[in-house]
């Protein structure tokens, strides 16, 4: 800490004294920072807002419909579909988390009801025709959401949000991939990938 410090004489005595101006900086620098923070926040948008809490309950809802695969499905396809939907959403819940706190979205605790009455319908099937539901429901799901992020990506000016906007379109483009190879093996149509994926 010696090249912190400035030395000085008086009366004969040395005294040591921190240089105000380091602090002045770190202090200065500190209220940038946080100011840099708020600026963020103001730029996210009520859409920008809108699609955090969206993602976010779409992330829990694919993890419940994983775990009812995991139960139902003897499928080796869709298991192993199913457990990487429980590993990734789980991944992407995590990384958007702070992008929630920091636009000021509250992290939503369930999946939308419109997840639940789909979660409902599907516990009710079994065998090859809960197969067949639910790989109908994962594509429409990863088409929809790769379309929405994609959308996302385009417009999001908040520079963390559009990292994990970026972050989970590759994963969830992945899963559109993972998803629509398996619809085929077993007759499923598939709609195309989005025009800009």
């Amino acid at each position: 800490m010696e090249g912190l410090q400035t030395s000085y004489r008086l009366q004969g005595k040395e005294k040591v004294m921190k240089p105000l101006r380091l602090e002045c900086m770190l202090g200065v620098a500190l209220a940038a920072s946080m100011v840099g923070g708020a600026a963020y926040a103001q730029k996210a948008t009520s859409s920008d807002k809108t699609f955090v809490k969206d993602s976010l309950e779409g992330d829990l809802a694919e993890v419940n419909f994983a775990k009812l695969a995991l139960q139902k499905s003897q499928d080796k396809n869709v298991r192993a579909f199913a457990t990487k939907m429980i590993h990734d959403h789980e991944m992407l819940i995590t990384d958007m988390k702070p992008v929630a706190k920091e636009l000021g979205v509250r992290v939503p605790s369930s999946a939308p009801l419109s997840a639940h009455a789909k979660y409902m319908e599907l516990k009710t099937k079994s065998g090859t025709d809960f197969d067949r539901a639910y790989v109908e429901a994962m594509v429409k799901d990863h088409h929809d959401d790769l379309q929405e992020f994609l959308n996302e990506e385009n417009k999001a000016t908040n520079p963390q949000l559009k990292a994990a906007v970026q972050s989970g379109e590759s994963v969830i483009r992945e899963h559109t991939v993972l998803i629509d190879k398996i619809a085929h093996m077993g007759g499923i149509p598939t709609p195309p990938m989005p025009a800009n994926a």
